[in-house]
């Protein structure tokens, strides 16, 4: 998949005001997502702290990577394997999705445009297809 230039660069703005607070960002993202799918909770029992901050990194790697997100298709079915051991199922996917939407739609504000939040939901939704067909091959998209 490639993104366009336009969309590179709307998502590469989001980013930038959202990488600028990162403990806000992870725990605005936890809120959502532990209020969107209770079932994840208990998944993170380590220091949330360090836990937001995995979060944001991983979220750096994947912006700067957009220009060429056929790259680290393989490092997100990695990741995506190693999350089955922790109890991640098929079906978590899409709350995270919408919870990284909804996090956005709150940090970025009324700048967060409908054709930002299609460019990240673009993107989310081609890496977390690739990620539950890795791990969890009988649940394929």
């Amino acid at each position: 998949m490639s993104v366009s230039d336009h969309d590179l660069a709307l998502m590469r703005r989001d980013w930038a005001v959202v990488a600028a607070v990162p403990t806000e960002t992870a725990r605005i993202f936890y809120a959502h997502l532990f209020r969107l799918d209770p079932s994840t909770k208990p998944l993170f029992q380590s220091d949330m702290a360090v836990q937001g901050r995995k979060l944001v990194e991983t979220l750096g790697f994947i912006v700067d990577s957009l220009d060429d997100l056929d790259s680290i298709v393989p490092i997100a079915r990695d990741l995506a394997i190693r999350h089955v051991a922790y109890g991640v199922t098929a079906d978590q996917y899409q709350p995270v999705g919408a919870a990284l939407i909804r996090t956005l739609k709150d940090l970025v504000g009324p700048n967060f445009s409908k054709e930002a939040e299609a460019a990240w939901a673009g993107v989310y939704t081609t890496l977390a297809n690739e990620m539950v067909t890795a791990a969890h091959p009988e649940s394929r998209p």
